[in-house]
């Protein structure tokens, strides 16, 4: 049980800061929530599936927000934790 939190405490944190990350966090959850419709809608008929625009716009949501950590990924962070004196 200690394993499975850790893996989902450390799928969740940012690599650089270690804080949970936001993006992450909303990401996983649109995910979870679009497999939920899919699941519900393939069991029921098509009277209680939800509008075409609200899936799209969570399923956009889900793509920005992991994105976005890709992106935050790769890009260049500046070192505030560095105590190195500037070079001349």
């Amino acid at each position: 049980m200690a394993n499975k939190k850790n893996f989902m405490k450390s799928m969740f944190t940012d690599c650089r800061s270690g804080e949970v990350s936001m993006k992450r966090v909303i990401g996983f959850i649109g995910f979870f929530a679009l497999l939920l419709i899919m699941f519900i809608n393939a069991l029921y008929s098509k009277s209680i599936s939800p509008s075409h625009e609200l899936i799209a716009a969570v399923e956009y949501i889900v793509i920005a927000a992991l994105f976005g950590t890709s992106v935050d990924k790769f890009a260049k962070h500046k070192d505030t934790n560095s105590n190195k004196e500037p070079e001349v």
